[in-house]
C-alpha cells in the first residue's frame, strides 16, 4: 500500500480553493477587458496568426511559443513556491495569465466567427487547462519532490505540456477537420 502513498501531496485544500478562485475571477476579468483590448493590433493579429497556424498545421512557430512560454511561467510559479513559504504568491501569475487567456478566448471567439471557435474548442482551452493544471501541480508539489530533480521538474513538465499540445493540434485537431 506504500506505493500508493501520496506523500502528502494536495494536503492543502485551501490552496486548491484559493487557485479556482483565482482562476475563474481571471477568467472573467479577461473576458470583461476584452472591449478596452480589442482595438490593439497585436491581440487582434495574434488570435488571426493562431487559428491561421491551427488550420494549415503549421507547429514549428506555435509549439515554439508554447515552450517558451509554458517554460517562463512554470519557472515562475516554480521559484515562488520553492523559495518562498508563500505559496499562495504563486497565484498572482496564474491570475496574469488567466487573464490573457480569458482576453483572447473572448477575442478567437468573437473575432474571428466559426474557425475561431472551432480552435478554441478544440485547442487553446484544452491546452490552456492542462497548463493551468501543471501550474498548480508545481506549486503543490515541487517541496516534495526529490532535490536533486526538482529545478529540471518545470522544464520537464513544459516538454511533456508541449507533447500533449502537439498531440492535440495533430491529431485531435485534425480529426475534427477531418469529420466536419
Amino acid at each position: 500500500m506504500r506505493n500508493f502513498h501520496s506523500g502528502g501531496l494536495f494536503k492543502d485544500k485551501k490552496f486548491i480553493i484559493a487557485f479556482a478562485i483565482a482562476l475563474i475571477c481571471a477568467i472573467i476579468c479577461g473576458i470583461v477587458l476584452y472591449k478596452t483590448v480589442i482595438f490593439n493590433e497585436y491581440f487582434f493579429n495574434f488570435a488571426s496568426d493562431y487559428v491561421f497556424y491551427v488550420f494549415n498545421f503549421e507547429n514549428a512557430t506555435l509549439l515554439i511559443s508554447k515552450l517558451i512560454t509554458d517554460v517562463i511561467y512554470f519557472y515562475i510559479v516554480f521559484a515562488i513556491s520553492y523559495f518562498t513559504n508563500l505559496k499562495y504568491l504563486s497565484l498572482i501569475p496564474v491570475f496574469l495569465r488567466g487573464v490573457f487567456f480569458g482576453v483572447y478566448t473572448a477575442i478567437l471567439i468573437s473575432a474571428n466567427a466559426f474557425s475561431g471557435t472551432i480552435v478554441a474548442i478544440f485547442v487553446f482551452i484544452p491546452a490552456s487547462l492542462i497548463s493551468f493544471a501543471i501550474c498548480f501541480l508545481i506549486a503543490e508539489s515541487c517541496k516534495i519532490i526529490y532535490k536533486k530533480y526538482t529545478f529540471a521538474m518545470p522544464l520537464a513538465l513544459a516538454v511533456l505540456n508541449l507533447a500533449v499540445y502537439a498531440l492535440i493540434i495533430n491529431v485531435l485537431f485534425r480529426l475534427v477537420i477531418i469529420i466536419v
